[in-house]
């Protein structure tokens, strides 16, 4: 007897064959397609890491601003408008023509009123004093908002900005007011 027989025993209908070794190209598929998962699992983990660190760094930066802006504020109360002076008097505000309130349309669409709000005041006395350089980058660093695109990546307008306009313009139309006029107005700015 053939020595293969001993092995494997063989019914009549299953043809003789023997384990082979896999070939050379479905090895080198599935060792490349390991390596790519590992390195995908490596790169998840970096990602998680330098975010958490790019928070930690963001949020060290908020820290050390508030206790600045502190500072300021708590000058302000000492010397600021509405604050009694050494004789006792109160120095107080101009009315009506300094503080002009801006009419216009109330965007509520993602307005998060659980947020801290920056106040737009005390940074600016903080850009006066140096303290800050820039109030938007401030108040974005204090809110910790992120900025928002203008455009889809296809380059389309954003529906939410769409919709305004369209709003806008409806009102221009009601109330009669020319879009040459408005256009103008843009230009200048």
């Amino acid at each position: 007897k053939n020595w293969l027989d001993r092995l494997v025993p063989l019914s009549a209908s299953q043809p003789r064959c023997l384990p082979t070794m896999p070939k050379k190209r479905t090895v080198r598929k599935e060792n490349r397609l390991k390596k790519l998962i590992e390195e995908e699992k490596a790169d998840e983990i970096k990602a998680v890491e330098k975010k958490k660190r790019r928070e930690d760094l963001r949020q060290e930066r908020r820290d050390e601003l508030i206790e600045k802006l502190e500072k300021v504020a708590e000058t302000l109360e000492d010397g600021g408008a509405g604050a009694k002076d050494k004789s006792g008097d109160v120095d107080m505000r101009p009315a009506g023509s300094v503080i002009t309130k801006k009419t216009g349309v109330i965007r509520k669409i993602g307005k998060d009123k659980t947020r801290a709000r920056a106040s737009k005041s005390l940074l600016k006395v903080a850009k006066q004093r140096g303290i800050i350089h820039d109030v938007a980058l401030a108040k974005r660093l204090l809110e910790d908002k992120r900025p928002r695109n203008k455009t889809t990546p296809y380059g389309k307008e954003l529906k939410r900005d769409k919709r305004l306009r369209t709003a806008r313009e409806k009102r221009m139309r009601k109330c009669g007011i020319r879009q040459e006029e408005d256009g103008e107005d843009e230009d200048d700015e």
